[in-house]
């Protein structure tokens, strides 16, 4: 996971999004309410009813400049393709890359376009009484990105000290924790508008919806008007947003008993909304399986293969693009490179704690000291700081999210516990 800007930037104190990548998606026809399918068996793709694994597709993209992207297929990784005559098929993917501009797409207003077409629609005809997806000219029957992932946060009522909470059964309730059940998604709807749904992170078919007289509930996959809602930034000085209905105008508030929706704005109606992993990461090297390990009882920043606490960095925005790194054990001190190029961990905070962080073309980022100019380098034993840019000195950062439970599992639970 790479930070991006997302909707939680309208907090100042948001600094990396926690945003779920690869997004994936649903490629749905919104006319007839169908999904494109594919099985995995033999990668044919058909329309299906249905909102299962086979329905599901992630979007990986291939050039920023451009916008092409492919579109994989998550239960069988193959790739969603046209050929010269527009029928859909997919393809094996290789190395995560195609020859040429088959299965390669836009995503423009979440209209899927083919790039080897054009940028006509990926759409679908009426073949005998069926539907057949193909590449097409039509306006109308075209499928639509139906995201599924978005960004992982918090709600938080400054007014109550309690976080908004999805039980297992979807019941809404304010918590003081900090757990996977207290962590929703917010998935922009993609219509052009400012339109966001809001779903269980723990509990994924749970979403947030709203009816008259000011219920607030949640429902499975409900995707109408009742489940849109818009992110404000209220005017004037007050701290926190605003989470507002998209159909009745109303906003979501807490009143210390119950959800209910008001009116207008008030103390009530204000959310913190802080990311799910609280700029908290595992600095993971992208050609070994280690990671920045910190040992404050000798003082040791090491190579690692594990992900425990001593692992665990909380990540700073210190402003012009730099960032600092800081160690999530008790009396946790700073990354820093010192004059002399060596990695060390010190509570001083100085220009040697500061970083920049850039895209590699490797699949992840460079962490670049900005002092001396040279790149974070780990060689599978070691981590070191070097002027090269290659494979050994790019990073992924990995988010470390809290603990949770689903109803899937509290149910295999309570059989083995009953057997």
């Amino acid at each position: 996971l790479i930070p991006k800007i997302g909707v939680n930037m309208l907090l100042r104190e948001i600094q990396f999004p926690c945003v779920e990548n690869p997004p994936s998606c649903f490629l749905t026809f919104s006319d007839v309410w169908t999904h494109l399918s594919c099985n995995p068996s033999d990668g044919s793709t058909f329309m299906s009813k249905n909102r299962l694994g086979w329905e599901k597709w992630e979007i990986i993209v291939q050039d920023h400049n451009t916008g092409h992207s492919l579109i994989k297929h998550k239960a069988s990784s193959r790739l969603l393709s046209a050929d010269s005559d527009g029928n859909i098929y997919t393809q094996e993917a290789k190395d995560g890359t195609v020859a040429d501009s088959s299965a390669l797409w836009i995503i423009q207003e979440n209209i899927v376009r083919s790039v080897a077409h054009s940028n006509l629609n990926l759409g679908a005809i009426n073949t005998r009484g069926d539907l057949t997806p193909k590449v097409s000219p039509d306006n109308k029957n075209h499928a639509i990105v139906e995201y599924i992932t978005g960004e992982l946060c918090f709600f938080s009522s400054p007014d109550h000290d309690r976080r908004m909470s999805c039980g297992p059964m979807g019941k809404m309730s304010m918590s003081p924790n900090w757990k996977g059940w207290e962590v929703f998604r917010i998935i922009h709807v993609g219509d052009g508008s400012r339109h966001v749904r809001i779903t269980s992170w723990t509990h994924d078919t749970k979403v947030l919806c709203h009816a008259d007289q000011g219920r607030v509930f949640t429902s499975n996959n409900e995707f109408g008007m009742q489940s849109k809602w818009v992110i404000e930034q209220p005017d004037g000085d007050s701290k926190g947003v605003a989470v507002k209905s998209a159909h009745f105008g109303s906003y979501l508030s807490y009143n210390g008993e119950s959800f209910v929706m008001e009116d207008s704005i008030d103390k009530c109606t204000l959310w913190d909304i802080s990311s799910a992993h609280q700029q908290k990461y595992y600095l993971s090297s992208v050609c070994h399986d280690k990671r920045i390990g910190y040992d404050n009882s000798k003082d040791n920043i090491y190579c690692s293969g594990k992900r425990n606490e001593w692992e665990a960095w909380q990540i700073n925005s210190e402003g012009d693009g730099l960032v600092s790194f800081k160690s999530c054990v008790d009396g946790g001190k700073y990354l820093i490179c010192t004059n002399g190029g060596k990695l060390k961990a010190s509570h001083e905070w100085n220009g040697e704690a500061l970083w920049k962080l850039e895209y590699s073309p490797h699949g992840g980022i460079f962490i670049i000291s900005r002092n001396h100019d040279w790149h974070l380098s780990c060689d599978g034993q070691r981590l070191d700081i070097s002027p090269s840019k290659g494979i050994g000195q790019t990073w992924i950062l990995e988010p470390i999210m809290p603990s949770t439970i689903s109803m899937d599992q509290i149910t295999m639970y309570s059989s083995i516990g009953a057997g």
